[in-house]
């Protein structure tokens, strides 16, 4: 599209007034002065070259950001309100962020044994957080059923319950965290079991090897068992994993070497419901008897006589 310069620039009669432009001159040069002779000449010159056409599309270029500028800014106020709705708001974290457990708690992880819960993480067992001493963490559940996630409850659905176990007192005997005694115990044994059991019980003329030496779990099992007294097996034979003397003929050794004595398989006289076993006439953890024995003088003849009212002594 050409435009008419000789309407704009008249040079042989100087108006006294500005010209009427027309349209045209009006868009393509809307800040150009039109009074000036040497504007013109510049113009009419610029016009036969192709200089001017690339000064003219520079021209537009550069007032392409100003009029792009504006419905910008007049349409941000309603992109930043549909961002305001679409956008999840963000939860403002506390100023002050929330410790780790063990950087407060150091001691829950020291010790030779660690419970693998607390490998697990806290909130295997506790649920929300606190901060200071006090309100304590809640457990998850109450004890022992919390134990009872983790820990297979049919191993303590025994015929004998030890009785801490049977309360749900698993607390009694075990740190839940960690401990310097093995299996999390709060105390070594025999001093975990002397809390309950009277420790004077063994302070007899003769105690049983294993009771003496405090070997308490040698003969037991601290949660539970088929056997009687929670042992670790049946009576005939757990003694006799120790005593392999332990036959009918060592009953009467001292007495007649030539007969024996039932040891099992016949009921027990002075146990009702019981059969004979190795506590008929020994006591499993001390006595102020010979043998460690039930009753009796120094010699075992009285021990016999419980039973036995008549004793035919041969020649």
């Amino acid at each position: 599209m050409s435009t008419n310069f000789t309407e704009v620039c008249r040079f042989d009669e100087m108006p006294t007034r500005a010209p009427a432009y027309n349209e045209r001159s009006i868009l393509l040069f809307p800040a150009f002065p039109l009074y000036s002779s040497s504007v013109c000449a510049t113009i009419q010159a610029m016009k036969r070259s192709a200089a001017f056409l690339a000064i003219l599309f520079a021209l537009f270029l550069a007032t392409l950001p100003l009029f792009a500028a504006s419905p910008q800014k007049a349409a941000q106020p309603k992109n930043a309100a549909t961002t305001e709705k679409t956008e999840p708001k963000k939860t403002p974290q506390a100023e002050t962020p929330v410790p780790a457990c063990l950087d407060c708690h150091p001691d829950k992880k020291e010790g030779k044994a660690v419970h693998p819960a607390v490998e697990m993480g806290c909130s295997s067992c506790h649920t929300g957080l606190h901060q200071g001493e006090k309100p304590a963490p809640k457990l998850a559940s109450p004890v022992p059923d919390l134990c009872f996630t983790c820990h297979d409850k049919s191993g303590f659905e025994k015929k004998s319950v030890h009785a801490p176990v049977a309360g749900g007192m698993c607390l009694s005997c075990h740190n839940p965290h960690a401990s310097g005694v093995p299996k999390l115990l709060v105390a070594p044994v025999p001093d975990l079991c002397f809390s309950c059991h009277d420790k004077k019980s063994l302070a007899k003329m003769t105690a049983h090897v294993s009771a003496a030496g405090g070997q308490c779990l040698t003969c037991h099992n601290p949660h539970g068992s088929d056997g009687a007294f929670v042992l670790n097996q049946l009576v005939e034979g757990h003694c006799e994993s120790c005593h392999d003397e332990a036959t009918p003929k060592h009953v009467m050794l001292r007495i007649s070497p030539g007969d024996s004595h039932p040891l099992k398989g016949r009921p027990d006289p002075l146990r009702k419901g019981k059969d004979l076993a190795c506590p008929s006439c020994h006591n499993p953890h001390a006595s102020d008897q010979q043998r460690i024995s039930t009753k009796g003088l120094k010699s075992p003849a009285p021990l016999c006589l419980r039973c036995h009212k008549k004793i035919m002594v041969r020649p």
